[in-house]
This record gives structure tokens, C-alpha cells and sequence, in this order.
């Protein structure tokens, strides 16, 4: 009995270290803007550049000068408004976990109240 419980638990042992070792493959580099805009000019339906941007899940900080010329390029606004939307989510992503980082603090909603949650200002940037 003693034995069948220690082959158990290193089978679970072995088991927890190989499932430490597993890791995702890497994702495809991102088309550049220059890419794109070879790509769009070959053809190539917005909906496969979209697809190759979503499989890298590239981000494009682009300014507003740099994304009309994109348009004047042959780029899609298909193509274009995918890149706002995936830049404006990233950010609104990023905004929620700084606002759960923040909140995570007090014990949001159970905060303790004055004066011991109070003691000094957390948010300075």
C-alpha cells in the first residue's frame, strides 16, 4: 500500500513537471504597414490581411497622417478600421487591468474605511 502511494505521487510529480515544460508556439511575425499596403495592392482581399494581422495579433500606433496615408496607399478601410479597433481594445484592455491593479488595493468593494484605507495617496503617476 505504502509503495502504490508513492509510485502515485510521483506519477502526479512527473506529470506537474512535464506539464511545466509544455509551451505555446510563436506566432507569426506581424505584416509591417509597408507590407500591407504591398499586400493590398496585389489583391489580396481585406479579409485575409485581417487574418494575418489577428493570427500575429500585431498593434498599429499609428497617427491619423500616417493612416490617411494608408488610404491614399490602397489600403482597405476595412484593413484600417481593424487596426484602430484592435489599438482602441488593447488600451481599454490595459485601462482594466490598472483600474483592477488599483482597486485590488483597498479589497474592492470591501474596503476598510476611514482612516485605514486612507492612510496615504495611491494614485500618484
Amino acid at each position: 500500500m505504502h509503495d502504490r502511494l508513492r509510485h502515485c505521487l510521483l506519477l502526479a510529480g512527473f506529470t506537474l513537471m512535464l506539464g511545466g515544460c509544455a509551451t505555446l508556439p510563436p506566432l507569426p511575425p506581424a505584416p509591417t504597414t509597408d507590407e500591407i499596403v504591398q499586400m493590398s495592392k496585389d489583391g489580396i482581399p481585406p479579409a485575409e490581411i485581417i487574418q494575418r494581422m489577428e493570427e500575429s495579433r500585431a498593434l498599429y500606433p499609428l497617427k491619423a497622417s500616417e493612416l490617411a496615408k494608408l488610404r491614399e496607399d490602397g489600403v482597405s478601410d476595412e484593413v484600417i478600421d481593424y487596426m484602430q479597433q484592435t489599438l482602441i481594445e488593447a488600451e481599454r484592455a490595459r485601462e482594466a487591468m490598472r483600474e483592477r491593479d488599483r482597486m485590488w488595493m483597498y479589497g474592492y468593494p470591501y474596503y476598510p474605511g476611514y482612516p485605514w484605507g486612507y492612510w496615504r495617496r495611491p494614485f500618484r503617476y
